[in-house]
């Protein structure tokens, strides 16, 4: 059975959902009716951040992952877009602190917002990948604040490569692995430069940077 376009859903919810119209979900998007009316029959890209306000007017959180998607990645044009499958989800930021631990003003990945989609690296698929903004500057001057990186979700992590660790309280900081043990791992910062031990109690999962944007 094909997967449900993400528009058909939308069109579904407003059908069955009383007092929804596409007049009000226009007014709710600050969007020409008509626009909404080629949005809902896929004659135009749902851009990344209408879709907060859709599932706020609608009622319901919209399944990105099981519905296929034609979705525009945030300040990019209405044109023609590939399926969600083909686009790679930005979740947050990726922190970088001395103080792990700490939060540092980052986004929290817990909540799995997903506040932008993006292009996969060249020559791979979006597979597995998923996006972080970095926030910090204590990977300088390999990453800058501001700069996109790629995740693996299940790539393993190598000695002397950089990584992003997820806490377990959602936190994400992107350092270089050193080497992981038994019950801790150590990681380096380049800026300034620094190592130091996470107990592994603390760290929910540990991916490898492949991609910087």
């Amino acid at each position: 059975m094909p997967a449900t376009r993400l528009h058909e859903t939308i069109k579904q919810l407003i059908d069955s959902t009383p007092g929804l119209t596409q007049r009000g979900l226009a007014e709710r998007l600050g969007l020409n009716p008509a626009a909404v009316h080629r949005m809902l029959y896929g004659q135009r890209s749902i851009k990344a951040d209408e879709i907060p306000v859709i599932e706020a007017y609608v009622g319901a959180k919209l399944d990105l992952q099981g519905a296929r998607a034609k979705t525009a990645p945030r300040g990019f044009s209405e044109g023609p877009v590939p399926d969600a499958f083909t686009q790679v989800p930005v979740y947050g930021y990726a922190a970088g602190s001395e103080d792990i631990g700490k939060k540092d003003g980052g986004l929290n990945l817990a909540n799995g917002e997903v506040i932008d989609y993006v292009s996969p690296p060249p020559g791979a698929s979006a597979n597995g990948i998923f996006g972080l903004y970095v926030f910090s500057d204590s990977m300088e001057p390999r990453y800058y604040r501001g700069e996109l990186i790629y995740v693996h979700r299940s790539r393993p992590v190598r000695a002397n490569r950089d990584c992003v660790i997820r806490m377990k309280n959602g936190d994400a900081h992107i350092k270089q692995l050193v080497r992981m043990g038994e019950d801790k791992i150590r990681v380096r910062q380049l800026n300034p430069p620094l190592e130091k031990d996470i107990p592994l109690a603390d760290v929910e999962a540990v991916y490898p940077v492949i991609f910087r944007g």
